[in-house]
């Protein structure tokens, strides 16, 4: 009886369940299964594991995986071809490595049965060359997009144009500026958007983005292409002239109460070039940049129309207070749940005991994504809903 009800259940079950086959592991999965291995110092499996993961696409590799890969195929002595093999391949890759790192590389006890092969002095100035032509193909790139941006800088306008209000035309691009700091040698770098379409027959709204990272930004990154890549560009209104201002440690919106001010300056020279929205611009940025931009709309917020701030400090910069946040201007701010630099619980508290007088200061809650949210999947389309709302008010 037994045997039978056996067989019949065996009859009745589906299958495809009997002929199912383990899922597949994924690039992750296996390369988090290479680490497993080399620590064994089980270096043969390694390779084996390494192999599975590069064979559908082993340009998906970055540096940093193939050479993992070269190290553990140099110390299974039936694999060393392999490890050349991975070793010429990383040469040729884009790499984020700097010179002293591959310095660090030549001194690598895990290749020291490569460096007795004649090749190895061949690869390691391939190497360096590769180092070489990537650094000056990256200098020329930076020096190509600040000649292009500052070429589409607008000169001051004379007095008799800020007489009449009559503007200059504008080529659609990024335009990069410096702004002279009072009492200082330095000046302060900032990018502006021209929309495709501005006329200078007709005011253009405008959103001033202040970026994130200031405390660990050692210099002023004007010269970066990369900049473009920013999701304010990307989220602001088509017909908006975006304004970005550069900040650094010893110079940003953080501590330095001179920065601050220069914001304002910054404003001021893109509204005396540019036909803007009498209205004012919209204020806002992300990390320090948010703070500031909160800053701003407690103690200096004439200037603006709105406020935006994503995943700030619940605590304002230079010791500030929230006071009468915004003073009746829009506010909005997007914090995630998971934040792990700024405790969700710590930044819903300061907006839940707002005053009366911060009626408008909006907070959404984003459940995941961490302190940089705004890089994610979801990010830009929530900033450009915040934007929308911000430059669409009269």
């Amino acid at each position: 009886m037994r045997a039978t009800t056996l067989l019949l259940l065996l009859a009745a079950a589906p299958v495809g369940a009997a002929l199912a086959q383990p899922a597949t592991p994924s690039y992750d999965q296996l390369l988090q299964r290479t680490t497993a291995q080399v620590q064994a110092r089980d270096y043969c499996a390694a390779v084996a594991t390494f192999e599975q993961a590069f064979a559908p696409d082993s340009t998906r590799a970055n540096e940093f995986e193939l050479f993992g890969a070269a190290s553990a195929a140099a110390n299974c002595p039936a694999q060393r071809a392999l490890a050349w093999r991975w070793l010429g391949q990383l040469s040729r890759h884009s790499l984020r490595m700097q010179p002293h790192d591959l310095d660090n590389v030549a001194q690598d006890l895990n290749l020291a049965v490569l460096k007795t092969d004649a090749a190895w002095p061949r690869w390691l100035a391939a190497m360096r060359a590769a180092l070489a032509s990537q650094a000056a193909a990256a200098s020329a790139r930076r020096a190509h997009w600040v000649a292009e941006t500052q070429a589409r800088a607008l000169a001051w306008p004379g007095s008799g144009h800020r007489k009449t209000g009559r503007f200059a035309a504008a080529q659609p691009g990024f335009a990069l500026y410096f702004s002279p700091v009072p009492n200082d040698t330095m000046r302060m770098p900032y990018l502006v958007r021209v929309p495709a379409g501005y006329s200078p027959a007709r005011p253009a709204p405008v959103v001033v983005y202040l970026h994130g990272g200031v405390v660990s930004t050692t210099q002023f990154r004007f010269a970066d292409p990369d900049v473009v890549q920013e999701p304010v560009f990307a989220a602001a209104p088509a017909n908006a002239i975006v304004v970005y201002p550069f900040g650094r440690h010893t110079f940003g919106w953080v501590d330095q109460a001179a920065a601050f001010a220069q914001v304002e300056a910054i404003v001021r020279e893109v509204q005396a070039r540019y036909h803007t929205a009498p209205s004012g611009p919209v204020l806002g940025g992300m990390s320090n940049g948010g703070s500031a931009a909160l800053w701003f709309a407690s103690q200096r917020p004439v200037a603006f129309r709105g406020f935006y701030a994503l995943s700030p400090s619940p605590k304002l910069p230079l010791r500030a207070g929230y006071g009468q946040l915004g003073q009746g201007k829009p506010c909005y701010q997007i914090s995630a749940q998971d934040d792990d630099i700024y405790a969700y619980a710590l930044v819903k508290n300061t907006h839940d005991a707002r005053p009366a007088t911060a009626r408008l200061w909006e907070l959404q809650a984003v459940p995941q994504g961490g302190h940089s949210f705004l890089y994610g999947p979801e990010g830009s389309a929530m900033l450009r809903q915040v934007l929308a709302r911000l430059c669409a008010r009269p």
